[in-house]
């Protein structure tokens, strides 16, 4: 019997000059998003760290293709590659212990910065 298994393993080095503060969390407000004309998403870094979206949907319904994520390199961007997101949605970032960091995301006006708050996950 022969058994393969497929798997990617991600491992970043993050140097003392770009440590996080003492708390440890990264705040994700410094990424910028905007829903363009043709209803995708771009994300823009503006930070020092690699960011990866593991959820970007509404009411718990994910826009990701199966296991997918989103990875936005440092002080770069990144489009969603596909259309039509609604004006509020849902992003989970994934944190450095592997969990989903989850923001509101209200987008009333198109080509322009969407705004951002910390989500309720209670609801």
């Amino acid at each position: 019997m022969q058994v393969t298994m497929q798997h990617a393993l991600k491992l970043f080095w993050r140097p003392k000059a770009i440590e996080l503060e003492d708390d440890g969390v990264m705040t994700y407000e410094k990424v910028e998003i905007i829903r363009r004309n043709d209803g995708s998403i771009r994300f823009n870094n503006k930070m020092p760290y690699h960011v990866t979206l593991g959820y970007i949907g509404t009411n718990g319904v994910t826009m990701l293709p199966q296991t997918q994520s989103l990875m936005v390199t440092p002080f770069s961007y990144a489009n969603t590659q596909f259309k039509n997101v609604p004006s509020t949605f849902q992003v989970g970032y994934i944190n450095d212990f592997g969990g989903l960091s989850f923001y509101e995301i209200n987008c009333p006006v198109v080509n322009n910065i969407c705004n951002i708050s910390v989500a309720n996950r209670d609801q």
